[in-house]
């Protein structure tokens, strides 16, 4: 039930298997195929219910139902997989048992993303502005898709792809990027569980795919820029399955090599061009990685061949974007001094995003020396992680990746005071806790593999029964987080991430019109920019009955 798609590597390494078959089997893709489908319709199909939630979201309580609505959906959708489940590990039914895993897990992953995507849409009910309005990131977005319908093209050291995607909505729906980028949002947000699951499922069997896949990208979700984590938990997962090619090159045909390297340069390429911020903070540990991997003894040629192959298709994919962030490197300066430039820089438990609201003291104080449970236990999974796997791609990968993203984050941390520019660094938090978590993750992955040789353990991590308190658990976790991260996108007043939402209620639409909910606080709507925007937003928050939330708009009914 947890067994794992095992990596291969040369026949140099003690870890050494038989090199897999150069073409998986069809019946093996038409099921991948089935996973995804299924995954994206889990997904859309929680979206869908979302729709039918009738509340008002500028209300607490309407609110805190429309949480509830979307978790009683979650949860009777879970109770069929469940069901499913249980009727597979029956004995009659035990043929069956490896399609319902696929299933579940697939679908458990749409589950989780289209939960967090249905609650933004009940946070948006009744406005056509998506998260922001047209201000910050979302105005520039928007700017710059009216900018490529207008004439073409696009300013080339931005990533082009989600611009592209917004003009592209925008021409097939007949409606102003404004209104597309809600849309977006929305899809984006839902199809970060399904891409997630199937990037990993590269690497990994259905559930695992599913506990180190998802589990660690919850902390990343982020429904305003869907676009930018995901395509590190994409980027993340591509770089193993190519290193794992590289480090076994000497036993793979040239067929494979020839079709591996293209197939990696395009899916780097289209990451590149949709978010390309990842490979700043990633490169030096690649590099070190592919030093360590490449088969210097065995292969030196294939090894060439692929790393060849792979940096030219991908050069040709991503050229413009490419050539156009090389030009503005040296020119190009981020001045966006905001709260995270503040914070003391070796903090990397959690990634809030531009907007933390009321927290109380950040970081939050940690019991060890300042240091919190949380990271303890992450840098326990990391020594875990090396104690029982260090020769592992994963692990090489990951540890590598993690040093040279650290040395980044303070070098560029260093200079900001001199040069006056901040450069992103504080947005390598997500790729630091991304790479701890990953790494704590596979730190369980192979421990559990250890004890392969050990037939009563053996047999009671492959039985049906262990698969479904797994799956139980994580579907629990799932309802939880995708509960708890889509309340941070209600609309609040404390200058959270709910402030996002309330922009886009309060903030008067292209047509002139309020949105259906902003009569109910008794402000009305504002222009985009209007100063009285901010300070209706304050006021409200004054009187809310809680800090950070907004009031009941009729208390006495």
């Amino acid at each position: 039930m947890l067994s794992t798609a095992p990596e291969q590597p040369p026949r140099t390494s003690p870890e050494h298997t038989p090199p897999p078959p150069t073409t998986a089997p069809p019946r093996r893709g038409w099921l991948v195929a089935a996973e995804a489908v299924v995954s994206v319709a889990a997904a859309a199909l929680m979206v869908l219910l979302a729709r039918g939630i009738e509340v008002n979201p500028l209300d607490r309580i309407g609110q805190i139902s429309g949480l509830a609505a979307l978790q009683l959906r979650f949860a009777l959708i879970a109770a069929v997989l469940l069901l499913l489940a249980v009727l597979a590990a029956r004995t009659r039914w035990t043929a069956h048992a490896p399609l319902t895993r696929r299933i579940a897990a697939a679908a458990a992953a749409g589950l989780f993303s289209g939960l967090v995507a249905g609650a933004v849409l009940v946070a948006l009910r009744g406005t056509s502005w998506g998260l922001n309005a047209n201000g910050g990131d979302s105005g520039a977005l928007v700017r710059w898709a009216h900018t490529l319908l207008d004439t073409g093209t696009m300013q080339a050291d931005y990533p082009p792809g989600w611009v592209h995607a917004i003009a592209w909505f925008s021409q097939l729906t007949d409606t102003d990027p404004e209104h597309s980028l809600k849309a977006l949002q929305i899809i984006g947000t839902a199809l970060f569980g399904p891409v997630a699951y199937l990037s990993w499922r590269l690497l990994l069997s259905p559930l695992w795919a599913l506990g180190l896949g998802v589990v660690p990208g919850m902390v990343l979700i982020d429904p305003y820029k869907p676009y930018t984590n995901l395509m590190l938990v994409v980027m993340v997962a591509v770089l193993l399955a190519l290193l794992r090619r590289l480090r076994r090159a000497a036993d793979t045909p040239w067929r494979a090599i020839v079709l591996g390297g293209i197939g990696f340069g395009i899916a780097l390429g289209l990451v590149f061009l949709i978010y390309s911020g990842w490979f700043v903070w990633s490169a030096p540990g690649v590099l070190i990685s592919a030093l360590v991997l490449f088969p210097w003894r065995t292969g030196r040629l294939k090894g060439l061949a692929l790393v060849a192959i792979t940096a030219a298709v991908f050069v040709a994919v991503s050229s413009r974007h490419l050539f156009g962030l090389l030009t503005a490197s040296g020119s190009v300066k981020d001045r966006y001094f905001y709260w995270d430039t503040w914070t003391e820089p070796a903090y990397i438990a959690m990634w809030r995003g531009d907007l933390p609201g009321n927290t109380g003291p950040w970081p939050p104080p940690g019991e060890l020396g300042g240091v919190g449970l949380f990271t303890i236990l992450a840098l326990v999974g990391l020594a875990a992680a090396i104690a029982v796997a260090r020769s592992r791609t994963a692990v090489i990968l990951l540890t590598t990746t993690f040093a040279g993203a650290w040395l980044l984050r303070f070098y560029f941390g260093a200079q900001m005071y001199a040069a006056d520019a901040v450069q992103l660094w504080p947005r390598s938090t997500a790729e630091l806790l991304y790479c701890l978590l990953l790494l704590t993750g596979f730190a369980a992955h192979y421990g559990v593999r250890r004890f392969d040789g050990v037939a009563r353990v053996r047999a009671a991590f492959a039985s049906p029964s262990t698969g479904l308190g797994v799956l139980a658990a994580l579907l629990l976790l799932i309802a939880s987080a995708g509960s708890s991260i889509g309340d941070r996108y209600m609309p609040r007043t404390d200058n959270s991430l709910g402030y996002l939402a309330a922009a886009a209620q309060l903030t008067r639409q292209l047509d002139g019109t309020c949105s259906a909910y902003a009569h109910t606080l008794g402000k009305g709507c504002f222009e985009q920019n209007d100063y009285r925007l901010g300070e209706a937003l304050f006021e409200i928050s004054q009187h809310a009955p809680k800090y950070g939330e907004l009031p009941h708009p009729n208390p006495g009914g």
